[in-house]
C-alpha cells in the first residue's frame, strides 16, 4: 500500500471500532424500538395506538415538567460552572491550576448508582459528615430536602458534580490552543483580562460549549438511576415515574407494555436530535478552521 493510501484509509481504521459499537448498540435498538412501538404486548401491529396511549397517558405531563425543571436548572448551571471555573483555571496555570483541575474531575470517578448510593449518604442528616450543615439548614431528614422542588435541585448538585470535572478538562485543554501570539497582542494593545476573556477565550471554547450542552441534554432528558436509587429510600417523596425514563421503565415493566416504553424512548431520542440539530445550526461546532475565522 503506498504512503498516500495508507494516510487515506488510516483514520477509517481508527474509526471502525466506534463504528461498529455505534451500529451495534445505536442503530440496531433503535430500528428495533421502531418496530417494538408499533406492536402490541402480543405482537399484533398497532399501528400508532402505543403512541396515542404515551401521549395521553396522565403520568406523562408531570414526568416531563419534572423533567423540564430539572433541565432549566442544571443546564445553565452546567454552562457557567465549567466556563467559569476553565477559565479561571486557564488565567492562572501552574501547578494550582492542575491540582484544582483534578480535584474538580475527581467526583466524576463515582458515576451512576454509586453516585447515587453516595448521595443518598450525604443527604441523610443522621450518618452524613455534613449533618452540622444539615441541621443548621432545618434539615432533619432526607424528606425535608426532597420536598417540593427540593429533588430537582438535588438531582442539579449531583449531576454537577459528577459530570462537570470531565467538561473542565475539556474546556481547559481548549484554551490552550488558543495561539500566544494573539493573547499577547491584546495584551500589546492595551486590553485587559476582561477584555481577553470576553473577546478571545470565550469565543474560541464556543464549540466545546456546545458539545456539552448537547451532551448534557441527552443525559439530562434520559435521567432514570438517581431518582431512581433516592426514591428506594425516600419512596413519599419520589414518584416511580417521575423522570420520563422512569415512565418507560414503568410502561414496560408494570405494565408490561414494551411498545410504549419504545414508543417515549423514540419520542426522547427524537427530542434530543432536534435540539443537536438546532445547535449545531446556531453554533460554529462543525465548522471549519476558515470559517471561524
Amino acid at each position: 500500500m503506498t504512503e498516500p493510501r495508507r494516510r487515506h484509509v488510516a483514520p477509517y481504521l481508527f474509526l471502525a471500532p466506534y463504528l461498529v459499537f455505534l451500529l451495534m448498540f445505536g442503530v440496531v435498538p433503535a430500528v428495533y424500538a421502531v418496530g417494538i412501538s408499533f406492536e402490541t404486548p402480543d405482537a399484533a401491529f398497532a399501528g400508532l395506538e402505543n403512541w396515542a396511549a404515551v401521549l395521553t397517558d396522565a403520568r406523562l405531563l408531570p414526568s416531563a415538567r419534572n423533567v423540564v425543571t430539572y433541565l432549566g436548572m442544571w443546564l445553565p448551571t452546567m454552562l457557567l460552572f465549567v466556563t467559569g471555573l476553565s477559565l479561571l483555571a486557564h488565567h492562572h496555570g501552574g501547578r494550582i491550576s492542575a491540582a484544582s483541575r483534578f480535584a474538580w474531575y475527581l467526583p466524576g470517578a463515582v458515576t451512576g448508582a454509586a453516585a447515587a448510593l453516595l448521595w443518598l449518604f450525604m443527604l441523610s442528616p443522621g450518618i452524613s459528615p455534613f449533618s452540622p450543615l444539615l441541621r443548621l439548614a432545618g434539615v432533619s431528614s432526607g424528606t425535608d430536602l426532597l420536598g417540593g422542588q427540593g429533588l430537582p435541585v438535588v438531582l442539579t448538585v449531583m449531576a454537577t458534580m459528577v459530570t462537570a470535572g470531565g467538561w473542565i478538562v475539556v474546556v481547559y485543554a481548549a484554551l490552550n490552543t488558543v495561539p500566544g501570539e494573539i493573547l499577547e497582542a491584546a495584551r500589546v494593545d492595551g486590553a485587559n483580562g476582561w477584555q481577553v476573556t470576553m473577546r478571545i477565550k470565550a469565543p474560541h471554547i464556543r464549540p466545546q460549549l456546545a458539545l456539552m450542552l448537547i451532551s448534557s441534554f441527552a443525559y439530562g432528558t434520559q435521567i432514570f438511576v438517581e431518582p431512581q436509587v433516592l426514591r428506594s429510600a425516600f419512596t413519599s417523596q419520589v414518584s416511580e415515574t417521575w423522570s420520563l425514563n422512569q415512565l418507560a421503565y414503568f410502561f414496560a415493566t408494570q405494565r408490561g407494555n414494551f411498545g410504549m416504553a419504545a414508543a417515549l424512548s423514540l419520542m426522547l431520542l427524537g427530542v434530543g436530535l432536534l435540539v443537536a440539530v438546532f445547535v449545531i445550526a446556531r453554533t460554529d461546532l462543525y465548522a471549519t478552521g476558515s470559517r471561524k475565522g
